[in-house]
């Protein structure tokens, strides 16, 4: 268990060796594509609750792009590092 943080400077020190930690997960393409098909999904929740058409579109977009992942996998154009 490590010791608490006790001063701004050690709060920082703790953040930026974390951000170090996480630059391989963050320079993820699929990492930053799952994040746009989440704003999707939230957007075209909204809309659709807003009665606006273009909610369509973007719950397409997220769909679709959860039905071609899959496909992208297998064909090695995304590669995951985790998976």
């Amino acid at each position: 268990m490590e010791k608490p943080v006790k001063t701004p400077q050690e709060a920082l020190k703790l953040i930026a060796a974390t951000w170090r930690r996480s630059a391989g997960f963050l320079t993820s393409i699929e990492v930053w594509l799952m994040v746009l098909v989440a704003a999707a999904m939230v957007g075209g929740a909204f809309l659709a609750a807003m009665g606006d058409v273009r909610s369509l579109l973007a719950i397409g977009f997220a769909v679709g792009y959860l039905v071609l992942r899959p496909v992208l996998h297998a064909k090695g154009i995304l590669s995951w590092p985790f998976i």
